[in-house]
């Protein structure tokens, strides 16, 4: 109930940072990201948005979740069970920002939130199946990892700048969580404690993995924000699910995590959303 509550709080935050940093954007207008006027003229603006502070604020105590949550809890289970923010943020694109959610991005989420599903599902049957042995490496799994990763860039093949900034952004964010979760594992789950939490978060910013993938996160932030001034938001974080190709990668062979099958179908099925989603 514990890991429910953690994993849902961890979407709603997200979901919200979005939305502020959506709204900032379409005030802004669109980023030219090789003209440094331009880019001057976002930095200031990027300071002073109360829209785009509050977004930001949001979105850093997300990440603060995502680390407590990856410190009890696999990362290639984690992010697809993030990847439900998806359908919220095309529901509420709709009714705070007024955006147009075509039937194919509606047909898109609900294929992902399927995958979604699909994860959770496979992470509640593992679990009861903790007493058995546990699933071996081997030969099969990792060509299965291949036929995945596959069929997920293929994707991949429409190049404009939007999906240039999608791939962009998928990598960036990938990296940042492969990084942070080694850090985060060196430093050992979170206490339970309320007192000892402070104590887990100074180890935290003495790690200088968390400091590297947080370089990656920033990366992407940069990359993210400009996709928000070309496309809306409900287009362009069911697109970014693509990163979960990328992050399924280096969970299985850096962090070294059993992938189910069940999980492996979960991220088939997401990835296919992205590709309904890249027909619209």
């Amino acid at each position: 109930m514990r890991k429910i509550l953690l994993i849902l709080v961890l979407v709603i935050t997200q979901i919200l940072g979005d939305i502020w940093l959506s709204r900032g954007m379409k005030a802004f207008g669109e980023v030219a990201i090789f003209s440094p006027a331009d880019l001057t003229e976002l930095f200031i603006y990027l300071l002073t948005s109360p829209w785009i502070l509050l977004g930001v604020g949001t979105l850093m105590f997300s990440l603060l979740l995502y680390w407590m949550a990856i410190s009890h809890l696999d990362v290639s289970y984690v992010l697809p069970m993030h990847a439900s923010s998806y359908v919220f943020n095309a529901l509420l694109a709709g009714i705070m920002l007024q955006e147009t959610v075509s039937w194919i991005r509606w047909i898109a989420t609900i294929i992902i939130a399927f995958g979604v599903f699909i994860v959770g599902w496979s992470e509640s049957k593992q679990d009861s199946l903790k007493s058995s042995s546990p699933v071996p490496k081997s030969k099969q799994t990792s060509q299965k990892m291949g036929n995945v990763a596959l069929f997920l860039f293929t994707f991949g093949s429409v190049v404009s700048k939007v999906w240039l900034g999608v791939f962009g952004v998928a990598f960036a964010d990938a990296t940042g969580d492969i990084l942070t979760a080694i850090g985060i594992r060196r430093i050992g789950k979170v206490p339970l404690s309320f007192s000892k939490i402070w104590t887990w978060i100074g180890n935290i910013l003495r790690q200088p993995l968390i400091f590297i993938g947080v370089g990656g996160y920033a990366i992407a932030f940069v990359l993210f924000i400009a996709l928000l001034s070309w496309a809306d938001i409900s287009f362009i974080r069911p697109a970014t699910a693509i990163g979960y190709a990328f992050s399924l990668l280096g969970a299985r062979f850096i962090l070294h995590e059993q992938i189910a099958s069940g999980r492996l179908l979960g991220i088939l099925v997401v990835g296919f959303g992205v590709g309904v989603l890249s027909l619209g």
